[in-house]
């Protein structure tokens, strides 16, 4: 599995994931950074860091947490990320406004998915597609410049994000989502399907 970097995100985004990891992991106690220094010893301060040393402290992970270990923390960072999304640009992206608490429950997620797929656009490059049929919604990651491949650490980081979305916009319901594959020749990195009926429905 791989975990290097291939988004070049805006500096909403870094923070928006700084806050994530600040929420996740916290600062490092002292004992985990006298074993792994070389992984963590650089972020007791994590107000200031440039992107690069960020995606740099998420690609060694795995060296501390291991490869499960890490997509659980990736998860979690995953709906940080949403809930911090929410407090510092929900209203930009009219997720806090009356009007959109007045649509039903279907508008509302068929609208924040767009609405979190142009943040991803306009912070990153990233190009997200939303499609849906009878049973289900799809958010699609396309190949573009920006997001040439998918690296395999952002699955659980959207899992998380949707999965808090979907938490919030419905009231606590859970919508069951899984990967699905698209074939080798679909320009398609990444697909979520996500079922149009919650658990308990």
């Amino acid at each position: 599995m791989t975990y290097q970097s291939t988004l070049n995100c805006s500096g909403t985004m870094t923070d928006i994931l700084l806050e994530g990891v600040r929420e996740t992991i916290g600062i490092p106690e002292k004992s985990l950074l006298e074993r792994s220094t070389a992984v963590l010893g650089n972020y007791i301060n994590f107000d200031s860091h440039s992107q690069k040393e960020l995606f740099n402290l998420l690609e060694k992970a795995p060296l501390l947490f291991g490869e499960r270990g890490s997509c659980g923390i990736a998860h979690r960072i995953g709906e940080a990320s949403f809930r911090y999304f929410l407090r510092i640009n929900g209203k930009q992206y009219s997720l806090t406004e009356n009007s959109y608490r007045l649509l039903n429950s279907q508008q509302k997620i068929v609208f924040g998915l767009k609405q979190l797929a142009e943040f991803a656009h306009q912070n990153c490059g990233a190009r997200i597609e939303i499609h849906e049929d009878e049973n289900k919604w799809y958010w699609q990651v396309v190949a573009n410049e920006s997001v040439s491949y998918w690296n395999r650490f952002y699955s659980p980081y959207t899992f998380g994000l949707l999965r808090e979305f979907f938490t919030w916009t419905s009231g606590g319901r859970y919508y069951p989502m899984e990967e699905e594959t698209t074939g080798s020749v679909s320009d398609i990195l990444f697909q979520i399907a996500i079922d149009k009926k919650p658990l308990g429905n």
